[in-house]
């Protein structure tokens, strides 16, 4: 590796469950506490990166508990501290942030909701943040990642669509792709970057990877 090239990784992991993962709620920026599931989850993703060969010398967070807590678990199982920022919160949902489907249609807004769920690119809920919004602080926030750790591996703890903005900024796709990928609570995705005198390479190299949240028997957590 020459003076002139950089390489570093970026693991990704969601924030574990919440009562109102569980419930079908919007949570965006209002700040649900992990359930005891959750708390789980985020023990057994800790073991894992902690495990690997080279373990990541950082771990950065979202300042809402439910990403905190999950970030600061790995972080303790690492020996380093959080660097936790509003930044890399989730996208903020406006009103229907604590309710669910029901909830939603019951408020008058099931003819909106039914145009979110099928593009929730162009309909977002009432006083909610756009995608693109949210798209520009992520990917500010992932430069500013970039600058304190220029090479090397870094945790970064956060949201499902937050994170898969960054998964798809790495893949060179369009803001709305976002809607076609998943990711689940606790899960892990890994990107790979290399800085070279020519330009900056990129890569998916593992995408929603949750086999730390299976026993050793291979059945599921409950």
């Amino acid at each position: 590796m020459t003076s002139e090239t950089r390489s570093r990784r970026f693991y990704l992991v969601r924030h574990g469950t919440t009562d109102w993962n569980s419930e079908g709620r919007m949570q965006g920026h209002t700040d649900v506490p992990l359930n005891e599931e959750g708390r789980e989850q985020a023990r057994r993703v800790a073991v894992r990166i902690a495990s690997l060969p080279e373990p990541p010398a950082a771990v950065w967070s979202s300042d809402l508990a439910r990403a905190r807590v999950t970030a600061t678990t790995i972080a303790e199982a690492l020996g380093v501290p959080v660097q936790a920022t509003p930044d890399l919160r989730e996208t903020m949902l406006g009103l229907w942030e604590g309710l669910n489907h029901a909830e939603i249609v019951a408020r008058g807004d099931g003819e909106l909701l039914q145009k979110y769920l099928h593009d929730s690119y162009t309909y977002r809920p009432p006083e909610g943040e756009s995608l693109n919004s949210m798209w520009a602080r992520m990917l500010g926030a992932q430069d500013r990642i970039r600058k304190e750790h220029p090479e090397g591996s870094v945790v970064i703890v956060a949201h499902g669509s937050c994170l898969r903005s960054l998964i798809c900024a790495t893949l060179d796709a369009p803001v709305p792709a976002m809607r076609a990928m998943w990711l689940d609570n606790a899960s892990l995705s890994i990107l790979h970057e290399m800085d070279k005198p020519v330009g900056r390479t990129k890569a998916v190299v593992l995408l929603n990877d949750v086999s730390h949240l299976t026993r050793a028997t291979g059945a599921p957590l409950e």
